[in-house]
């Protein structure tokens, strides 16, 4: 991002994560393109006002990044996202810094592990994806404090309830895997003799974890954001992808005319016998040729490009 950066790695369902990639494909050549465009405005400034422009550019793309206009990456197609979940929670404010230590490696404590799965009618999908986000410093650190602010009295409480009850059943078993590879004897009979808390209890802690916000529940929330604008914004670069590839026939006819020009003219040196116009016609056709080759190999490329953004919008409506 050419800034300092705050990294996250979240689980997303795979699916989503493809075409997250194909979507950051589509929209970096279309900030590319921006970003060539605003090059050729600064042709000719010199000194201070190549600089000052340069400087107005780079303003305006970190601007238009966080809105969600352009994105140059994976990372800035997350960006707005993320910042319209911290705004609409009331959470885009100035948190205190998180207690040193307070924050440790895995899940979140008090997480229930359902959270990392999706359900629908045909059953359960896994998130088994891994994402990589690099959030801008100042964002990625803002989503930290309010998740741990929003959480702590909430982990508080989950973790006196812990008390209360110990570990259940599905818990002590779990522990015996993960020590033993298996379920021990001694596992089997803590777990059957282990009190069950009554259902108002169940209930409760069943509440409190439902409260808890996860950084990756805000990231996989801006996910869905980013996919659910993708449509629009592949139709268009789809559209200025046409528009390119119409634009380069256009300038193949003007070369193949140019072309076809120099031909005659050199025909007509050749029956005057003008040896220095036969050699300046000769030049200009090879001239055009070159540039005919160039354009059509350009407009292939463009139109190839503007199949596979057509494509991907009729993925994303598939899976909308």
């Amino acid at each position: 991002m050419g800034m300092p950066t705050v990294q996250y790695t979240v689980a997303v369902v795979e699916e989503r994560l493809r075409l997250l990639d194909l979507v950051a494909e589509m929209a970096a050549g279309e900030e590319r393109a921006w970003l060539a465009k605003q090059r050729e405005e600064h042709r000719g400034l010199r000194g201070g006002k190549l600089a000052q422009a340069r400087k107005a550019t780079r303003e305006l793309l970190v601007e238009r990044r966080e809105g969600g206009e352009l994105a140059g990456s994976r990372d800035w197609l997350l960006v707005p996202g993320v910042i319209a979940e911290l705004t609409a929670r009331g959470w885009d404010k100035e948190w205190p810094p998180i207690p040193p230590g307070a924050l440790g490696a895995g899940r979140r404590w008090g997480t229930d592990p359902g959270r990392y799965s999706a359900h629908h009618d045909e059953g359960e999908t896994r998130f088994l994806g891994r994402l990589g986000v690099r959030l801008p410093h100042e964002l990625g650190e803002g989503l930290q404090r309010a998740c741990y602010w929003h959480n702590a009295e909430i982990e508080k409480q989950l973790q006196e309830w812990a008390d209360r009850w110990g570990d259940g059943p599905a818990v002590i078993m779990q522990e015996s895997v993960r020590e033993h590879g298996g379920v021990t004897v001694l596992a089997e009979m803590a777990a059957a003799f282990k009190q069950t808390p009554p259902a108002e209890e169940l209930d409760q802690r069943r509440e409190l974890r439902a409260k808890v916000v996860t950084t990756g529940d805000i990231l996989r929330a801006a996910l869905d954001q980013a996919l659910a604008a993708a449509p629009e914004r592949a139709r268009r670069e789809h559209t200025r992808l046409r528009a390119a590839v119409a634009q380069a026939g256009r300038e193949i006819t003007f070369a193949e005319e140019r072309k076809h020009k120099a031909e005659e003219a050199q025909h007509r040196a050749t029956e005057a016998g003008n040896t220095e116009d036969i050699a300046k016609a000769a030049n200009a056709i090879a001239h055009w040729s070159s540039r005919i080759g160039i354009l059509r190999l350009e407009a292939e490329r463009v139109a190839a490009k503007a199949e596979a953004v057509w494509e991907l919008i009729n993925q994303l409506k598939a899976r909308s």
